[in-house]
């Protein structure tokens, strides 16, 4: 719901060596080849040991360039653990949050270029995760392997091929592209603390791509459907925050299961196999970048639709009314023998998108507008809504190295066509509805650092704020390069805004961290 938003290495060419005295650079007299085509020539030299007679012509030897695979390894290892600044839940009540959170990642792969035209590139990630609830109750962790990127590449004159788990960017903006649809994000990754890529989750894909004159091409074919990922209940990022704590009795789930079966929760149908995304993009390579995109997908997050009493009680408690008693207990014991209140599936949307990148003096703009025909939104009432959807975004990155480094984003959203009683949960406030109405999203989203002390010390900020309804988030960072390698950090994070904002979704928490990575190759 706050979906906010390198390798190819060329041989070195060999050199033949010219003839003494001779310029390399130019023919030889009577030649049409290039000295650096012909063959040195050899006179018999006499054996010191044999006087009278010639010896055998001498060959001068030549060595052959190894054309062996090469391999390049890397690796990471980080952690970061936060504490929540206050506790909002009450000992055992349903929907409580998790007051201390800590993850413990590692990375590694290799990148084996087998020839000048294929390659291998092999990621495998892992992480450990724990958390628990205040008075370390329903205390848990859990180990979780992933693969990362593992592709084959081949290359030719034409066309480029990649197939494997891969990241498949569109649009201008690498980090907030509104065409950015194909890979789906794992919203468990705080905005403030994560690394981006750490949010970003690879797909397995063939791509095609190559370059006609100055005009690049991509073509790309999704079979298997990878939903986002995402926490129900529990954490800062979950989709159901404590406000919510009379609608689900989720304490009867145990902790070693709970993170397990949150997603299947509102999952019930998933997309078939080979019914797939596709997306082609063409960029104009100029002094000025031009493209355009075009993605049709399943979308990767689940439309939700709620039984009509669990979605009284929901919107009750949403609205900060005393919840009926008779509804609540009625949920509960629905819940309690098993059966299912929730239905989530997942939509398809088009995406048509045009995109701009230009290098203007010390910084890089660029620059995406994307328009979806039908895109889910969710209502106040929790109930999913089907409406066109019209995204621009502009970012500004620093293009010149230097101590200060800065990025900073725009992002406006129109959602026409809304009606007389609805109102976008997250996105418009209360005084929204009334009125047939147009809905506007306005962001804005930025990150400044800057290193001293011989670049030991990082002082770092990340902003978002959200002008409609004056939401905000910060977080601001102090990182210490310890030894080379090795970067440790303390963190905070900042939310504010009323409960239907986007920033103060429900009341969450402000937070302290402390973290450190690791380079290991």
């Amino acid at each position: 719901m706050r979906h906010l938003f390198l390798h190819l290495l060329l041989a070195a060419p060999a050199f033949a060596q010219a003839p003494d005295g001779a310029d390399a650079g130019e023919p030889d007299a009577g030649s049409a080849e290039p000295a650096a085509m012909q063959i040195e020539s050899f006179e018999p030299v006499a054996e010191a040991s044999d006087a009278g007679a010639a010896s055998a012509p001498a060959f001068e030897s030549f060595g052959s360039a190894p054309s062996g695979p090469t391999v390049r390894l890397f690796g990471t290892v980080s952690g970061i653990t936060g504490l929540d600044t206050k506790f909002d839940s009450p000992r055992g009540a349903p929907l409580a949050e998790n007051v201390w959170d800590g993850r413990l990642r590692v990375r590694a792969g290799a990148d084996v270029k087998i020839s000048d035209h294929w390659r291998l590139f092999l990621e495998g990630k892992a992480q450990l995760r724990w958390a628990t609830e205040r008075d370390f109750d329903r205390a848990k962790g859990f180990f979780e392997p992933m693969l990362g990127e593992a592709f084959l590449d081949f290359y030719s004159a034409n066309i480029d091929l990649r197939l494997g788990n891969q990241r498949i960017p569109l649009g201008a903006n690498p980090l907030g592209s509104p065409a950015d649809v194909l890979n789906p994000r794992d919203f468990r990754e705080s905005l403030l603390s994560s690394e981006p890529e750490d949010s970003v989750l690879p797909v397995f894909a063939l791509k095609a791509s190559g370059q006609v004159d100055k005009l690049a091409w991509t073509i790309a074919y999704v079979p298997f459907f990878t939903p986002s990922r995402f926490d129900l209940f529990g954490q800062d990022e979950a989709l159901l925050q404590p406000s919510l704590s009379p609608a689900l009795p989720t304490n009867r789930v145990d902790p070693s299961i709970e993170d397990a079966i949150q997603e299947r929760l509102v999952q019930t149908k998933v997309p078939a196999p080979f019914a797939g995304d596709v997306a082609l993009r063409a960029v104009y390579q100029g002094p000025v970048k031009l493209g355009a995109s075009w993605a049709w997908i399943n979308e990767k997050l689940p439309q939700v639709f709620i039984d009509p009493e669990l979605q009284t009680v929901l919107a009750q408690q949403a609205r900060g009314d005393r919840v009926d008693p008779a509804t609540a207990l009625s949920v509960e014991n629905r819940l309690a023998a098993g059966e299912t209140l929730f239905r989530g599936v997942y939509a398809r949307q088009h995406v048509f998108a045009l995109e701009g990148s230009a290098l203007l003096g010390p910084v890089q703009l660029d620059a995406d507008l994307a328009y979806s025909p039908r895109q889910t939104f969710f209502d106040i009432s929790f109930n999913p809504v089907s409406k066109s959807a019209l995204t621009f975004s502009v970012a500004l990155t620093q293009a010149k190295d230097s101590p200060l480094v800065y990025a900073i984003s725009y992002v406006a959203m129109v959602i026409p066509d809304i009606g007389l009683h609805e109102q976008l949960a997250l996105i418009e406030p209360a005084t929204a509805a009334g009125a047939p109405h147009t809905a506007f999203f306005h962001l804005l989203a930025g990150n400044i650092s800057y290193a001293v002390w011989d670049k030991k010390f990082l002082l770092e900020l990340r902003a978002f704020f959200e002008p409609v309804q004056l939401s905000f988030a910060l977080g601001p960072r102090i990182s210490w390069q310890a030894v080379e390698g090795l970067k440790v950090f303390v963190a905070g994070e900042v939310w504010a805004g009323n409960a239907y904002s986007v920033f103060g979704y429900f009341g969450r928490n402000d937070k302290v961290l402390i973290g450190a990575r690791y380079e290991l190759f």
